[in-house]
């Protein structure tokens, strides 16, 4: 991979931050850009944190985390993306804010920079009408927790240069992720559509008052999760055989929610100001500590898992 030197990962914030970490450990000159410097101390305590959890799961030793820590540059001016070869787009999951950043970069690289989306679900070949060049462009999504989690689901547009994305394949295999290329551009691309597919009939059944979402967390954690982890849907119906899964899929397929319209669970949370680990409230409820400790054990857990 030679022809990618220098990553700038726009954006501050947990997944920003979070990606960025990756590349250093590659010898990768990496450079976080946000146009608040007030963002970087929470930046640096993101990576401080989830890089003690790797010292202390010995995925790295101190000393190579103290080097990758040192080597991240912070920038808040827009001339940083001068001579990139990657950028990496982790700002605001609001479609005129990258608009915007997408417009301005533009004009600050080379031809041949390779310029990536986070985004979850915005329309690639959208964001790729703000790009000059728009064949360098592409789709990117990383999972949370970024560092950790292997997957990254590639999406390109349908004039997105095939070059580019063989580039982004052996880039990130090479980082030890598990690349995933999308045929098309789809809302949502593949993870998060299984994802609410999944929290649509989870919020149906608390809704309904068949369970609370206390014990459907506890059924995926020890019943589903285990087997997805390890098979996949496709390899769990091999396994248990496709003709049963047929007859089941048969009576069962009428009795799935099929609401169209937002989770209304989730929107009675918004209102009362419940954001999750973010504001000490969501389903769960979170102090400070716990929160910073909830998500160390599950860091380690994925850890232990990915390691088997």
């Amino acid at each position: 991979m030679q022809r990618i030197n220098k990553v700038v990962v726009a954006g501050a914030g947990l997944m920003g931050a979070s990606i960025a970490q990756s590349f250093p450990h590659y010898g990768y000159e990496t450079v976080v850009y946000s146009n608040q410097e007030q963002d970087f101390e929470r930046a640096r305590q993101v990576i401080a944190n989830c890089q003690n959890t790797l010292v202390e799961n010995n995925v790295l030793s101190a000393q190579e985390s103290r080097r990758i820590q040192d080597s991240i540059s912070y920038r808040a001016d827009p001339n940083c993306f001068h001579g990139a070869d990657l950028v990496i787009e982790a700002i605001p999951e609001i479609y005129d804010i990258k608009a915007d950043f997408f417009q301005m970069i533009s004009g600050l690289l080379s031809p041949e920079s390779i310029v990536a989306t986070n985004t979850s679900a915005i329309s690639i070949q959208e964001l790729a009408k703000n790009m000059t060049n728009p064949e360098r462009f592409c789709g990117t999504h990383w999972l949370n927790p970024p560092h950790i989690i292997p997957l990254v689901e590639i999406i390109p547009s349908t004039i997105t240069s095939p070059g580019v994305v063989d580039i982004l394949v052996k880039l990130l295999t090479g980082m030890g992720k598990e690349p995933v290329v999308l045929k098309k551009d789809i809302r949502g691309f593949l993870s998060n559509r299984l994802q609410f597919a999944l929290l649509r009939e989870a919020s149906y059944l608390v809704e309904s008052g068949v369970a609370t979402p206390e014990d459907i967390d506890r059924t995926l954690k020890f019943g589903n999760g285990i087997r997805y982890s390890c098979s996949g849907p496709f390899k769990i119906v091999d396994f248990g055989g496709v003709a049963v899964f047929n007859s089941v899929a048969n009576y069962l397929y009428p009795e799935l929610s099929n609401q169209t319209e937002g989770c209304s669970l989730l929107e009675q949370m918004v209102q009362k100001g419940n954001n999750g680990i973010s504001t000490g409230r969501g389903f769960y409820d979170y102090t400070p500590q716990s929160a910073v400790q909830e998500e160390q054990e599950r860091d380690q857990k994925m850890l232990l898992l990915l390691n088997q």
